[in-house]
């Protein structure tokens, strides 16, 4: 398997956020990733919220004291670089939260400001 993140958004926000990820390139519902393909980049996605049964109780409580009601998107992907540029294109602006499967989890604002500090951030490198 792929590395993954999940993108966590409040509910007002998380349509928003799907609807981001279906006009990021050519995107593709599959039976249990949908595809999107951006130019030769290709990501699995997951909006159906079901990567939460892997979170433990206290971490969806303090998700949802910081969020309130949220979706959760889990997003595979070929490499950072890739995601990294995906990322600054649906998350602008939004709020939310990006857990990167390493330990962290980011507010959207903190991930781009991140991005703009070191353009060649990985956070599987930093989490060790």
């Amino acid at each position: 398997m792929r590395p993954t993140i999940v993108l966590l958004s409040p509910l007002d926000g998380h349509r928003e956020l799907t609807a981001r990820l279906h006009r990021a390139g050519s995107y593709t519902e599959g039976p249990v990733f949908d595809r999107l393909e951006r130019g030769e980049h290709v990501f699995g996605v997951d909006v159906s919220g079901d990567v939460l049964d892997e979170f433990e109780e206290e971490e969806i409580t303090g998700i949802s004291a910081r969020l309130g009601e949220f979706g959760a998107v889990l997003l595979e992907y070929p490499d950072v670089s890739s995601v990294r540029d995906l990322l600054r294109e649906v998350i602008h602006g939004m709020s939310g939260l990006l857990d990167t499967n390493y330990g962290e989890l980011l507010e959207f604002a903190d991930v781009l400001d991140r991005f703009r500090r070191e353009p060649a951030w990985d956070w599987r490198v930093t989490a060790r």
